[in-house]
């Protein structure tokens, strides 16, 4: 009895350490990218198809997700956000780039800077993830600066609108909706990772 308890166990334990591979240190767990390169974005879709096909919860660094935007989202987002940098510090997101100056929202406050203003700047968008529904999360927005100014509260919301968000129920003034990838559930961030989860879970 005592054998058959002890194999029992053992099982469990095997089939725990397994589910917590990723984050558990050991030879099978392979290190993250710690540049900005094809490389890691490359390491990031295999993540991404191991989601999809084996329906594992995957963990994104900032360094594979910036690397993901920039080789794999390029066409995607010129025009709209230039070198894109992603990090993440705990359950904080923190986006930064280069934005084009005749997309900021026409209002007083940007009027009255816009003449000393470069064709584009430095932004700095900082907040938090939730998901709204399966497949779909919101980015709030806490803060944001614009060539190192800080973006009045009260214009946060104008600015989204700018880049395309649009008004939905339970949708904050403050949060930008958008879709995730196919296979993706839901995402959140979680210990400075991106942790994105299959849909059905």
């Amino acid at each position: 009895m005592r054998f058959l308890l002890g194999l029992i166990g053992l099982v469990a334990l095997a089939a725990g350490a397994w589910y917590f591979r990723d984050q558990i240190p050991g030879p099978w767990q392979k290190d993250a990218p710690v540049e900005v390169s094809p490389a890691a974005a490359a390491a990031a879709e295999e993540k991404l198809d191991q989601l999809r096909a084996g329906g594992d919860t995957v963990r994104l660094t900032g360094v594979e997700l910036t690397s993901y935007l920039r080789y794999r989202f390029q066409e995607q987002l010129a025009g709209q956000l230039e070198a894109p940098a992603v990090d993440f510090e705990g359950e904080e997101v923190i986006l930064t780039g280069r934005f084009p100056t005749d997309r900021l929202p026409d209002s007083r406050q940007v009027r009255a800077l816009q003449e000393f203003l470069p064709d584009t700047a430095d932004v700095r968008v900082a907040g938090g993830m939730r998901t709204l529904s399966p497949g779909r999360v919101a980015l709030r927005v806490d803060n944001a600066s614009f060539a190192r100014v800080p973006v009045p509260a009260d214009v946060i919301p104008e600015a989204l609108g700018r880049v395309g968000r649009r008004d939905e129920p339970g949708l904050a003034p403050n949060e930008y909706a958008f879709p995730l990838r196919p296979g993706v559930g839901s995402a959140r961030v979680e210990a400075g990772q991106l942790v994105l989860a299959p849909a059905g879970q």
